[in-house]
């Protein structure tokens, strides 16, 4: 049995206030509640050891350099990669403006995306050549067919998301792979919403870089990874210089550049932020990834049969193979998500999202208004759903009512 109720002990968050009722967060999507560990992780080296990294010599650097790469050996073994592909980042969105900074691209270049994309998968890329966006196919999933057609001389490099932010699909990475490869390109995984449901082999996804957020792993804001595999990383020119990331300076600043990853993480990181990532991908490994994918394909089934039983709403989220996201809408259009949204929290303590979702592009397409998203988490539980059902069903009917 999946012990919903002491894992969620873990969680200060979770727990009643003084006569108040536990809050039901639903907006993981968004950012993962962190558990004791975390923030003990955190606060330990804020309080008792709270050196710089790497170039000290004492015994608080010393014990904050061995604390910080031991979380890259457990973010590694959590990738099933090496400890010297993992570079530790601010959160997604810098993984991939590290590539695509990285790999100096030419305004003509091209670079192929599919419509899933959050704007951190889109516009990094945006900025420094031609994006070629693929449409979905009806399965909900990018269309590979017009991927491939997509491919010329002057594409550069495929940026996909292997989990969509907005609709929960997974893609299938495999097929990705086989065709970035086949055409001589790199092929990189944004991992932010994967990693925190289903287990990742960056050996079998055969990804040249994936991208992942702290902060969604239920570890702390500021925490990110970019895996690249050592040629993969070997081509990216370090976008910061400065202490820490080369070996010498000459009198004429010349510089000789460190060895993988440390040449791409000059400056100070954030200390406290990456030793509470390597405390959450603990967390989550002596739970098990397997038995939290089960778990949450059982509330997302739940989930979804309650919402199926409420015309009211329209479900953007068809999909089965998709992590436990829910997107809907109203089908009565005077009854806006951000409205839905606000009253589930200010009104009932359920915390939702809506809006865009950093996704304008596919919302367009779609022909979409703002929608809300409900999504969940292994601390979640039937009884929260049944609450926000509830919540659902007053709010509809008093705005049915005007």
């Amino acid at each position: 049995m999946f012990d919903v109720a002491g894992l969620r002990d873990e969680f200060p968050l979770l727990q009643a206030g003084s006569g108040q009722a536990p809050i039901v967060y639903l907006d993981n999507a968004a950012t993962s509640l962190k558990p004791r560990a975390v923030i003990e992780a955190v606060r330990g080296y804020l309080a008792d050891y709270s050196g710089n990294v790497h170039r000290g010599q004492n015994a608080l650097a010393d014990r904050a350099s061995q604390a910080y790469e031991d979380s890259r050996r457990s973010v590694a073994r959590f990738l099933g990669a090496r400890a010297s592909e993992v570079v530790f980042v601010r959160g997604a969105t810098e993984a991939v403006n590290l590539v695509a900074g990285g790999l100096a691209l030419a305004p003509d270049d091209n670079v192929v995306v599919s419509l899933l994309e959050h704007h951190s998968n889109s516009l990094p890329w945006r900025a420094r050549c031609q994006v070629r966006v693929v449409p979905l196919a009806p399965s909900g999933l990018p269309d590979l067919a017009a991927a491939e057609a997509a491919i010329d001389a002057r594409t550069r490099l495929v940026a996909i998301t292997a989990c969509s932010n907005v609709t929960g699909v997974y893609v299938p990475m495999q097929a990705w792979s086989a065709l970035a490869h086949r055409h001589g390109l790199p092929l990189l995984v944004d991992a932010a919403q994967l990693a925190a449901h289903r287990g990742i082999d960056v050996q079998s996804l055969q990804c040249d870089y994936l991208a992942l957020s702290g902060h969604k792993l239920f570890g702390p804001p500021g925490s990110g990874v970019l895996y690249g595999t050592r040629a993969a990383l070997e081509r990216l020119t370090p976008l910061n210089l400065g202490g820490g990331c080369v070996t010498h300076v000459g009198l004429d600043l010349d510089y000789e550049l460190r060895e993988l990853p440390w040449r791409l993480e000059a400056g100070t990181p954030d200390i406290a932020a990456v030793i509470g990532l390597g405390a959450a991908v603990e967390f989550i490994e002596d739970i098990g990834i397997d038995a939290i994918a089960l778990h949450e394909e059982h509330l997302r089934d739940v989930l979804d049969a309650e919402i199926a039983a409420m015309p009211e709403l329209h479900n953007h989220s068809p999909s089965d193979a998709r992590a436990p996201i829910l997107t809907v809408t109203a089908r009565d259009p005077a009854i806006g998500s951000e409205y839905i949204a606000r009253v589930l929290s200010d009104t009932f303590g359920i915390m939702t999202r809506a809006g865009h979702h950093c996704a304008h592009p596919l919302h367009a397409a779609l022909g979409l208004p703002a929608t809300l998203r409900a999504s969940l988490a292994f601390y979640n539980t039937e009884d929260e759903l049944l609450r926000l059902r509830d919540a659902l069903r007053a709010l509809l009917r008093r705005g049915a009512r005007g």
